[in-house]
């Protein structure tokens, strides 16, 4: 795993991220399940604006992409260590990651938390598309 990492190539990982937050900021806030997120997280316009004042809005953009590049780092790795001949291989392989790292740990949270099966289709969704885009994407470049 050392030798895979040492080899990466970081600007392919850092436009992956970027490739990876559009994903997301599409996704839960935006046109694809902004409204049903809020709905679903009991989040209104007004709140989550005041939120935003309150804390800049840099400031959630700032996290949320240094988690992302964290999660593609992590992804680039193990496409590296396994190795992936084409994108589809890289999609499956990111898709695998994302619906059974992130995503079942994800699961598992929201049935302590009592989310609902709409919020938690949402998310799950959006990990197992954004890392199966994201190893699409790194393993069609080699």
């Amino acid at each position: 795993m050392r030798d895979a990492i040492t080899h990466l190539n970081y600007i392919h990982v850092l436009l992956v991220t970027v490739a990876g937050f559009i994903v997301g900021c599409l996704w839960s806030h935006g046109p694809l399940f902004g409204n049903a997120w809020m709905a679903e997280m009991k989040l209104t316009k007004e709140s989550m604006e005041a939120a935003m004042k309150k804390q800049g809005m840099a400031a959630f953009f700032i996290r949320g992409f240094v988690l992302t590049l964290l999660g593609t780092f992590g992804l680039a790795a193990l496409i590296a260590a396994h190795g992936s001949p084409n994108w589809k291989h890289g999609a499956a392989f990111g898709a695998f990651v994302g619906l059974f790292g992130p995503g079942v740990r994800m699961l598992n949270d929201a049935c302590w938390e009592n989310k609902s099966f709409k919020l938690q289709a949402i998310n799950l969704g959006h990990e197992v598309v954004v890392f199966g885009l994201q190893g699409a994407i790194l393993g069609g470049w080699h």
